[in-house]
């Protein structure tokens, strides 16, 4: 399930929770900062992290393959 993050549009605080995509609507119309008690936010958006376990996947990024098309398998070089 998506972690959704809201910001309260009065203090600032954030909040979380994980919700489907089809219930987040339901969920933040809910919402009530722990703060200042407001029921005012925004959705932030925020950015992901990707890891490589290096023990147990390949190269994060593919090897460079020489050509136009991924894996160089296209005939336009």
């Amino acid at each position: 399930m998506p972690l959704y993050e809201y910001r309260c549009k009065e203090c600032g605080n954030v909040v979380e929770f994980r919700s489907s995509m089809s219930a987040k609507e339901e969920m933040a119309a809910t919402l009530q900062c722990k703060s200042c008690g407001s029921g005012d936010f925004t959705q932030v958006f925020s950015g992901i992290a990707l890891t490589n376990d290096s023990k147990s996947a390949g190269p994060a990024h593919p090897p460079p393959s020489g050509g136009c098309c991924p894996g160089g398998m296209c005939n336009l070089q």
